[in-house]
């Protein structure tokens, strides 16, 4: 019935700062919101058919957590990705293989969100099933 997650989409505080973030990492406009003449959101492409979209709130404090725990993207070079992130400026955690045996790394946005950056494996338990022992 479903083929893959459309979008996330995140509040921010300044729109400006996370624009300049999510394009650092690759991430393409396709297009803005306005709301009488002012930008105030950006759709932006991760890959074909997959988006994140950014909508500012000044008011924000800190970003509202409804529920949404992390969100998470797929690569198919964890440790190129790694290497291209830091010599653009960008923080990453250390490559790690979580329980479910797929390789992660972690990043925070410039309003704190965080989010996962996974490279499957060939035991992957997405691919393989089962039941793992949670290790966090």
């Amino acid at each position: 019935m479903f083929k893959r997650i459309a979008h996330v989409c995140l509040n921010v505080r300044n729109l400006q700062r996370s624009l300049d973030f999510y394009t650092r990492l690759g991430l393409e406009p396709v297009f803005r919101f306005t709301r009488q003449g002012g930008l105030f959101g950006v759709y932006l492409r991760l890959a074909e058919s997959s988006f994140i979209e950014i909508f500012e709130d000044s008011k924000l404090e800190i970003p509202v957590n409804t529920g949404l725990v992390h969100f998470c993207l797929e690569t198919e070079n964890l440790d190129g990705l790694m290497v291209d992130l830091r010599a653009r400026g960008i923080a990453c955690a250390d490559k790690k293989l979580g329980c479910d045996d797929t390789w992660q790394i972690w990043l925070k946005d410039p309003d704190g969100n965080a989010f996962e950056v996974h490279q499957y494996t060939p035991k992957s338990m997405q691919f393989t099933g089962g039941t793992v022992e949670a290790d966090w």
